[in-house]
């Protein structure tokens, strides 16, 4: 059996009836299960921005490796 998943967007989670009725058994107010979501987005926003910066992409690294490596021969 396959399955297709896809990531839920933040509406279609708050609006889901199963989440919904978790957050009520657990006592959770929509309103912060919402701002929880906001600031892990933001959070995982922001690594991925650092995380770009810090390493280039591979196409990158390889160029540069390639080029030393023909810098060299000559």
């Amino acid at each position: 059996m396959t399955y297709d998943i896809e990531d839920m967007t933040m509406t279609e989670v708050l609006r889901d009836p199963m989440i919904r009725q978790m957050l009520r058994a657990d006592g959770v107010a929509l309103s912060d299960f919402a701002v929880l979501l906001d600031d892990a987005a933001k959070r995982r926003h922001s690594m991925k921005q650092q995380a770009a910066i810090a390493i280039p992409a591979p196409h990158v690294i390889g160029h540069r490796v390639a080029n030393t490596a023909c810098c060299q021969s000559l």
